[in-house]
């Protein structure tokens, strides 16, 4: 039973300093925040993804590709989550929300 104690009571302290050693997840020191204005866009190239400041209240976000892709339109006043199909017309609302 000590012993099992002891090793419990060592595996969290070195657990502890390997996070404290490391800032604790801190995240990137060098990350940024952007401003954006009506009409900005965002893209992440790297998982084609993209944002779009549709209007001082609004952002649409998704893939840079409509046809296939699940994209997110957000206002103050609801939130909704659409899929597009592979044609990239008509989409198909999966979640709807007033807020």
């Amino acid at each position: 039973m000590l012993k099992t104690s002891l090793a419990v009571l060592v595996t969290a302290a070195v657990c502890f300093g390997v996070a404290a050693a490391t800032g604790f997840a801190s995240g990137d020191r060098s990350t940024r925040t952007i401003n954006l204005k009506v009409g900005d866009t965002i893209i992440q190239a790297s998982n084609n993804f993209h944002c779009q400041v549709l209007s001082k209240t609004q952002i649409a976000c998704g893939g840079k590709q409509l046809a296939g892709q699940v994209a997110v339109y957000y206002s103050p006043t609801q939130l909704n989550v659409v899929k597009f199909p592979k044609t990239g017309n008509k989409a198909t609302v999966l979640f709807a929300v007033r807020r």
